[in-house]
């Protein structure tokens, strides 16, 4: 494998300029983070997987500190190109591939298309088919509901209330607007999670993904078929209280993987990485190890 050198770079993948970040020493592991249009810096310091892989963090198309496509093209197909590009950008042979959220839909679409691609493979609070929860939203809000005398309440459901009517069309009433809802995505709105949010809070969420997202591929998105196909090893990552990935998505995707493991993190919601930060890291250093 060639040596990954720690540090900030930039490469033109598929007519994009694409940013990465390369840390730590080990197995070389590309992490492709959520949203879309979260910045990739929020993945923080990954729980500290970099004292025991060399971790590329990819800043996907559009987000964060990578240019935009000049075709507008945000589909799942063309961030897996991406992510194949700089794997051969890297001269990586069957890196693992890490994503989270959409990232690990990205991942799915990736491995489906390039099934020697990757080595293993770790999908983490993903879903591969939304069906009904797109369409009712009841789903969420009653989970949201366990949430209801937290003090910050009011003013999240009232900011998820301005996501959900279509209102927010701007880079910056996305971020607002993501600061305050945030708190639903944490099993409890605690020290580390606010934390992490007092770190993060400055990074700029880009709503054009986002939206693109979800006017097209959200809804009919249906990864299931080329799961059972893959025959890489795998590991699912789910917290037990998230309500936006909830633990029964990840079940279907554990199930159908020939030989997946499924990790549920019992005191987490989407960000096992910073409520259980020290489990994560365990977790995800014998995978690689095995």
């Amino acid at each position: 494998m060639p040596e990954l050198i720690p540090g900030e770079y930039d490469v033109v993948l598929n007519g994009s300029r694409i940013h990465y970040s390369v840390r730590g020493q080990g197995p070389a592991l590309i992490a492709h983070s959520g949203g879309p249009g979260w910045d990739a810096r929020s993945w923080d310091d990954l729980a500290g997987i970099d004292a025991f892989a060399s971790v590329i963090v990819m800043h996907p198309r559009g987000s964060g500190l990578s240019a935009a496509p000049v075709n507008g093209a945000y589909g799942l197909a063309d961030y897996a190109a991406d992510l194949d590009g700089l794997r051969r950008h890297l001269e990586l042979e069957k890196p693992v591939i890490l994503g989270w959220s959409h990232g690990g839909m990205v991942a799915q679409e990736y491995a489906s298309r390039h099934p020697d691609g990757p080595g293993k493979l770790i999908l983490y609070s993903s879903s591969a088919c939304f069906g009904a929860s797109l369409t009712d939203p009841q789903q969420m809000l009653s989970a949201l509901m366990a949430y209801q005398n937290q003090p910050w309440f009011a003013d999240s459901m009232a900011a998820l209330q301005d996501w959900w009517s279509g209102r927010c069309t701007t880079d910056e009433e996305a971020s607002k607007l993501w600061s305050r809802m945030v708190k639903f995505y944490f099993s409890a709105f605690d020290g580390k999670a606010e934390q992490y949010l007092q770190r993060t809070a400055q990074l700029p969420l880009h709503i054009t993904p986002l939206l693109t997202f979800m006017g097209s591929e959200a809804a009919s998105m249906d990864l299931r078929p080329a799961l059972k196909k893959l025959q890489i090893p795998s590991l699912v990552i789910a917290g037990r209280q998230d309500c936006v990935t909830p633990l029964a998505m990840s079940e279907e995707i554990a199930g159908e993987i020939p030989g997946a493991q499924l990790e549920v993190f019992e005191n987490s919601g989407h960000f096992a990485h910073v409520e259980e930060p020290e489990r994560f890291c365990e977790v995800l250093r014998r995978f690689l190890s095995e």
